[in-house]
Formats: C-alpha cells, structure tokens, sequence
C-alpha cells in the first residue's frame, strides 16, 4: 500500500450530464458492499431525501442505476414526485443497506424539530426484485418489529411515518424553516436532544394537519383513545384513508390553554393490515401525545379476540 498504481477515477456520472443515473445522481454519504457476487454502492442521491443504490462486477465500476432504496416522503414510490405532497417532511438523509440473518434492511435518519440537523434513525425491511434488485422500501412505523403492530394497545404519536398540514409538506433543508413552517405539525420533545428518558410527541397539529400509522393488524378494536394537549375546541378524526374518504372515528376535542386530555370515541376498521390516519379539524392547535386502540366487554363478549 506505498505505491499509487492510478490516480482518481469518476464512479459515477456528474449531475445534469448525460447517463446521471435518471436524475438520481450521485451526492454524498456513500457505502459499498457485495451482494450476490455483485458490488453494491449505496449513497444519498442529488435529491438529498433518498438512498439510491448502483451496482457493479467490479468496485471500481462501471455502475449502473439499481433505484431508490427508501426516501423520506415516498417520492418516486407509485409515481409521486411532488415534493409538497410527500407523505413526511423532506431533508437530508444518509444511512446504509446491511443483511441481518437471510433479510436485508435499509437503515437512514428523518428529522425533528423542524431542522435537517436534527436527526432520527429508522429502518426498513428490503424486498428483492425478480432480477436480484431491490424494491423501494415504503416508510411505515414498523421499523424492526417483523411486521404489523398490533390492533390494540397503547401507541405513542411518535412513530406516525406520515405527518404533513392542510398546506401539505416541503424541505426542512431552506432558510428559515422554523419560520416557514411555524404552522405545520412536527415531531419534537421537551428539553434537548438526548439517548434515553425521551417523551417525543408530535407538536402545533392545527386545522387539517395528519398524522399517518402504518401498519396495524386490526382485530375487533372497537374503541379508540386521544391524548391531546394544547388550546383546542375541535375533532379528532380517523381513517385508513390518507384522503379520509371514509371515517372510522370522529372524537370530540376540547382543551384549555396547555391542558392535557384524554378523549375516547367509537371506532370501527375492518380486520387485516390497515394503515389509521389520524386528522385534527378546528380551532386552535394540539399536541398529540399517544393513542390507544381498545375492545370494549360487549366487543369481546361478541366473539372478537381480547
């Protein structure tokens, strides 16, 4: 390793020139690894939101485009590219592809507090294409856990994989961004950043913002429960729906000026996997801690799981 048999070599093609990988050319935060006897090289596109990947016989290349492993807002995923109806906020985001047992996963970081410095890791489960690639990863809140999460019990607001406003979603990478999106939800916390003792919640959901689940193994729930907090006179709605063409809960909600409550309607989804929206309609704005899907006794008494 004391003599340079070559200098640099360009791996990958230059953003806006000819053969850019269809516009996800390459930009920063790279990583390589074979896969099935192929060199894969994983990086963070021109697009800044998404892991793309490339793949070679050799690790100097030639590459050719593989796709989007995972973006922060579904672009590019049942062809939306309209990045201010992305179903998260849009920032950098740069992470890795690693096999664990006979699985693969992408790994990568969202953002909170309105801010694309500051950064929370997630992971998603990776299919593989007929061809040996890779298909784009949907974000969801299931992260490692195997599969849906269960339909009932009790879940903190915080692992919603969607959130955007009634004006829908943008880039937290501008300047300014507290002040441009000072009326849109986001994921924040008392006090700093930390590693443990965290209390995150999802902040400022005002008059058509949503919070999206996905996914839930719905079993006979028929009741569900809100923790709110805030200044608020409205409802809490919710759907398998992103458009809520249907209604599966519509709550009450009214709070005092920085009062906590728990609010609780009657809810109804059909068994199987479902995503649950969760909208909140009205005056002021809240801040949505946690919810709680139940089985009432008549529910369980009637044949469903408890």
């Amino acid at each position: 390793m004391v003599t340079i048999k070559a200098g640099p070599k360009l791996l990958f093609p230059v953003k806006g020139k000819e053969g850019c990988f269809e516009n996800h050319a390459f930009f920063e935060a790279s990583s390589i690894r074979k896969v099935d006897g192929r060199y894969c090289f994983v990086y963070s596109s021109q697009n800044n939101h998404e892991l793309c990947y490339a793949t070679a016989e050799k690790p100097d290349g030639p590459y050719e485009y593989g796709g989007t492993l995972v973006d922060l807002g579904d672009l590019y995923l049942n062809g939306n590219e309209d990045e201010s109806r992305a179903v998260n906020y849009l920032g950098n985001t740069h992470g890795g592809m690693a096999k664990i047992g006979s699985e693969w996963y992408i790994f990568y970081h969202r953002h909170t507090n309105r801010s694309s410095y500051a950064r929370q890791a997630c992971a998603e489960k990776l299919e593989r294409t007929k061809d040996g690639g890779f298909r784009q990863a949907e974000v969801t809140s299931c992260g490692l856990n195997g599969g849906p999460l269960g339909g009932t019990g009790s879940y903190e607001a915080r692992i919603a994989c969607n959130l955007w406003s009634a004006e829908g979603t943008g880039r937290y990478d501008c300047r300014s961004p507290k002040k441009r999106f000072r009326n849109h939800p986001y994921f924040t916390q008392t006090g700093g950043d930390r590693e443990g003792d965290g209390d995150q919640y999802i902040a400022n959901m005002r008059n058509g913002a949503v919070a999206g689940f996905k996914y839930f193994r719905m079993d006979g729930a028929d009741t569900i429960l809100v923790e709110v907090r805030g200044n608020a006179d409205g409802n809490m709605q919710v759907s398998e729906h992103p458009d809520f063409s249907e209604i599966s809960a519509d709550i009450r909600i009214r709070l005092a000026a920085g009062e906590t409550g728990s609010f609780t309607g009657s809810f109804h989804m059909e068994p199987g996997k479902r995503a649950l929206y969760i909208r909140y309609l009205g005056d002021g704005a809240v801040d949505f801690l946690r919810f709680e899907l139940k089985m009432s006794e008549t529910g369980a008494q009637d044949g469903n799981p408890a």
